[in-house]
């Protein structure tokens, strides 16, 4: 019972049933014998014509007591153990009232035996008020029956009201302390069972911010930081399943780098591509690009998802030539450790794609894209030269209305493509405008761009994407 979510008036019962138990093996073993036994020595004094007979009776509290022990061992249900504290009750309560029938004085002070046996059961035996009111009626029930017996003229009556009013104090009291033992018991267990509900809570919590804190860790390592506070803040929902999206893939591969694996140092190649590595991804999560997946030395990653932008495929572009621009700077630091620059062949491709969470929520789940820009662009890097970037005709006339400086180098066949007429362009430099807006930066995000927006009264200005900065008017214009 305890493994389950229980109520407070069962997790009572269930305490009930071991005080019970616990109160019954004190007065099974400690307590009824001895006392029983050393009354005894009050019958040799005020009634010695019965002592032999009252230790009879005495005695048999032992068996009593023994079937105590035995009954004890046994399960025990809510009701029965009420049933049996009140049995037993009333057996110890029996020998009493029949010493009190055998002694002829009606007001005997033997009843004060039964108030004894009263305190001891009423009180600390936690009775329902039920059963309270059957194990007093056991208990005094036969004193009043044995007492009424003997009762021959009206002043005989007198001792015995005299003695039920101890007698009913006795029992008043003992269920006012049973009354306010209860109530203390049961503020107890509410206690108890608000504070368990509590660490559950808490544990619930605790388990939900862990998985939430290890989930947004996984996804920070594939978004930007802008769409990891949109997922934290509930502006953007991943959980929605997968769905249809138009975006813009991009692929970035080295060249060369098998025959580079093979000659060089493991060291030297881990340094080089841990390096390799960390320029292009933090590019590209500047730009709030996707990163899909690594595929050998090569990443895939995808724009406009989850976070949509209208110049998805602009800011792809941008992101290619920052890559390109940024290996180039860092030429020392490849002709030392991989013997020769680094160049990369990159290929770019717009597109619908089912964009959403793919895998078993249980074991591994990956943010990816499936769809036609993908391996389009995978196989533009096939095609490009070293240091090249290659983009669809789509994305060439969207990048020559821009002023992007862009090539046709004509008709290609397309592996996996091959049914329809592909025009390949080579992308060679941003607008001005659009250099001047990537090299911006906002003073208070280190690692977020500006862009080219206009505020409430139409004019330009130049915003931050991670805190809503804006630039002055004037430098906005004097980008443009």
């Amino acid at each position: 019972m305890l493994g389950k979510e229980i109520t407070t008036s069962q997790m009572r019962e269930f305490e009930v049933v071991e005080e019970i138990r616990s109160v019954l093996r004190v007065i099974a073993n400690w307590m009824a014998v001895p006392l029983f036994m050393a009354f005894w020595i009050s019958d040799l004094i005020y009634v010695p014509q019965f002592k032999w007979l009252f230790l009879g009776l005495r005695l048999t509290i032992i068996p009593l007591c023994m079937l105590a022990k035995y009954e004890l061992r046994k399960e025990q249900s809510f009701t029965r153990a009420q049933w049996f504290a009140a049995l037993y009750a009333g057996l110890v309560a029996l020998p009493i009232n029949i010493m009190i029938y055998f002694i002829p004085d009606v007001g005997t002070g033997y009843y004060a035996g039964l108030n004894l046996v009263a305190i001891g059961g009423l009180s600390f035996i936690p009775f329902s008020t039920g059963f309270f009111v059957a194990t007093a009626l056991g208990i005094y029930l036969p004193y009043y029956l044995f007492t009424a017996l003997k009762i021959q003229t009206l002043p005989d009556l007198w001792p015995v009201v005299l003695n039920s009013f101890f007698i009913i104090g006795s029992i008043v009291i003992c269920f006012l302390i049973r009354f306010f033992h209860e109530q203390l018991r049961m503020r107890e267990i509410n206690s108890r069972l608000a504070l368990k509900a509590e660490i559950a809570n808490r544990d619930h919590i605790i388990k939900s911010k862990t998985e939430e804190a290890v989930r947004l860790n996984t996804l920070s390592t594939q978004f930007s930081p802008q769409v990891v506070q949109a997922i934290r803040e509930g502006k953007v929902d991943l959980e929605k399943g997968v769905r249809r999206a138009q975006i813009c893939a991009i692929f970035v591969d080295i060249v060369g780098s098998t025959e580079r694996v093979v000659r060089l140092d493991q060291a030297k190649v881990d340094l080089v591509l841990a390096r390799f590595m960390d320029t292009v991804v933090s590019i590209f999560l500047k730009y709030d690009i996707t990163i899909d997946k690594f595929q050998g030395d090569g990443i895939l990653a995808f724009a406009n998802d989850p976070i949509r932008y209208g110049d998805y495929t602009q800011r792809t572009c941008l992101a290619a030539l920052e890559v390109r621009e940024a290996l180039r700077q860092d030429r020392e630091f490849y002709l030392m450790n991989w013997k020769k620059e680094m160049q990369i062949r990159i290929g770019i491709s717009a597109g619908y794609a089912n964009v959403g969470f793919y895998g078993n929520k249980k074991f591994f789940r990956s943010y990816t894209a499936i769809g036609a820009p993908l391996p389009f662009a995978s196989r533009l890097t096939n095609l490009a030269e070293p240091d090249q970037i290659l983009i669809d005709s789509d994305i060439a006339q969207t990048l020559q209305s821009e002023g992007f400086a862009v090539k046709n180098i004509g008709e290609r066949v397309i592996k996996g493509f091959e049914g329809d007429t592909h025009y390949v362009f080579e992308l060679n430099q941003a607008p001005v405008v659009r250099k001047d807006v990537s090299a911006s930066s906002c003073p208070h995000c280190p690692d977020s761009i500006l862009y080219l927006d206009t505020n409430a009264q139409g004019h330009f200005v130049m915003k931050c994407r991670a805190c809503g900065y804006e630039a002055a008017e004037a430098q906005a214009v004097g980008a443009l």
